[in-house]
């Protein structure tokens, strides 16, 4: 499992442990599991999957980071 970290310019969205993330990216879903390679990549309008847990988005920005951390900024 991993950390993840959905917030908003005013909120955290979400904060938790993930087995799996699926992000809207601007050119494609992508999946995000544990031990993810790091990456930085936009996202357009769509729907994020945390597990069981959904989240619409107008836009965004995803970072996996060295210490096995997905910070999502997002517009919702």
């Amino acid at each position: 499992m991993f950390r993840i970290i959905i917030l908003n310019p005013s909120e955290v969205i979400f904060e938790g442990l993930a087995e799996s993330v699926f992000l809207p990216g601007s050119y494609g879903e992508l999946e995000v599991l544990d031990f993810h390679s790091p990456m930085i990549t936009t996202l357009k309008e769509g729907r994020i999957r945390v597990d069981n847990n959904f989240f619409n988005i107008k836009h965004g920005l995803a970072r996996m980071n060295l210490n096995n951390e997905l910070v999502v900024l997002v517009d919702s």
